[in-house]
This record gives structure tokens, sequence and C-alpha cells, in this order.
């Protein structure tokens, strides 16, 4: 596939995925509330691995918005796939299907993590998880147009602020949802994601100081990686 062809094809993608994260985000979301729920119609047709499966996929491909570059193809399949396993564990539970969670559970207490949750948080953590990843999805979309529609470095914009706002906002989508359905699983596989995306951002640092030189690096003293700093003046 050409490079352009790829592109184009990616960003089709992406956005599907948005809107198809949007649509099944907030059904979940109203079916938490007492209204009626969407998915609960679907799976009585493709059943629940079916939904899981359609999850998965929906959710996955909004990643095609994710400024990947030609760093090394192993390294972005890699850091995708950890993502998908993430939402695989996380939707395999909340549809249902424990697999092996069940057959750990007496080793790790599974069940009191999610009583605990709830007793803790109650409906705070669905009302903060639910403006939390829609700011990470924001954030996904605005840094996704910021590299769509430039043809040099950016450092304007949400780049003024972080270096890697999409990395930043795929962490609070994750976040979340963790607040909204914590797993065992999930919690595993939450901070082994962050050092992939994290060990990626570097990467593509390297690649954009051999590729801007004095550039990038002068940029990346100005700039935090991952949290904005913020300046109090004195009144």
């Amino acid at each position: 596939m050409k490079p352009r062809t790829r592109d184009r094809f990616l960003v089709a993608v992406g956005i599907f995925g948005v809107f198809g994260f949007l649509y099944l985000y907030l059904v979940k979301l109203f079916g938490q509330h007492g209204k009626p729920v969407t998915g609960a119609l679907i799976e009585t047709y493709i059943g629940r691995p079916g939904l899981i499966i359609l999850n998965v996929l929906v959710f996955a491909s909004f990643v095609a918005l994710l400024p990947y570059r030609q760093i090394s193809m192993g390294s972005n399949w890699k850091s995708k796939g950890a993502f998908v396993g993430f939402l695989i564990a996380l939707f395999t539970e909340m549809f249902g299907l424990p697999l092996l969670i069940y057959l750990f559970s007496p080793f790790f207490d599974y069940p009191i993590l999610r009583q605990v949750s709830r007793e803790v948080l109650g409906s705070f953590g669905m009302i903060a998880g639910t403006w939390i990843t829609l700011t990470g999805l924001i954030l996904v979309v605005i840094g996704w147009r910021a590299i769509h529609r430039a043809r040099d470095l950016v450092t304007e914009g949400i780049y003024k602020y972080i270096r890697h706002p999409q990395y930043v906002g795929l962490f609070l989508i994750l976040l979340g949802w963790l607040l909204h359905w914590p797993t065992l699983l999930t919690l595993i596989l939450f901070p082994i994601l962050i050092v992939v995306y994290y060990r990626l951002a570097l990467r593509e640092e390297r690649y954009m100081i051999a590729e801007f030189g004095s550039e990038y690096e002068s940029y990346m003293k100005q700039t935090p990686r991952f949290i904005p700093r913020f300046q109090i003046s004195a009144g």
C-alpha cells in the first residue's frame, strides 16, 4: 500500500473509531443510569463474544489517529498490541467472560477489588471516569489534527504545552475506564501500557532529533513530555 493511500485509510479508520467510541461509550454511560442499553440489543444477535469483539475493534480503531512515525514497524505494532490487549481484558470482564480471572480470583481476592471500588468511589467513579475519558479523547483528536495538517515540526497549539498530547489522551481514556470498571487484568496491564508508550515516545524523540536537529532539542527544553508546567504568577 502506498504511503498516501495508507495514510488516508488510517485517517478513515481513525475517524470511524472516534465516532464509534463516542457512540458505544455514551450508550454504556446511559445504560448505567437506567436508560435503554443498545448493547443489550446487539448482544441478542451476536452474543457476548461478538459484543466483546465489536467493542475491541471500534475502540482500537481510533489508535490510527495516533502520530506513529516510521521509526520501527515492530515497536509500533508492539505498542498497539499492548493497547488492544488492555481493551480485550477490560471488555472480556465487563461482559461476563472472566476467563483466567475466575481461576485465579481466590489467590488475588478479586471480588474485593470491585466491591471496594464501589464503596470508596460510588457514583463519583462513574462521573469522574466519564469526564476523564472524554478529555482524553479530545486530546487525541486535537493532537491528530495538528499533526495531520502540519508539514514541519509542530510546536504550537496543544504541542506548545506537552510534546505527546495523544499519548496523554490515551492514558486518560484508559484511566477513565478503570474508574468505571476496575479489573485485575486491566490494573496489571495499565502500568505496562504506560511503560510501552513511554519507551515509544523516547524512540520518537530520537527520531525527531535526527530529523530536525537543534530545533527539536530546543523544543524539548521548553516543553515537557507529558505533564504541562503550571506557572503561578506572583501577585
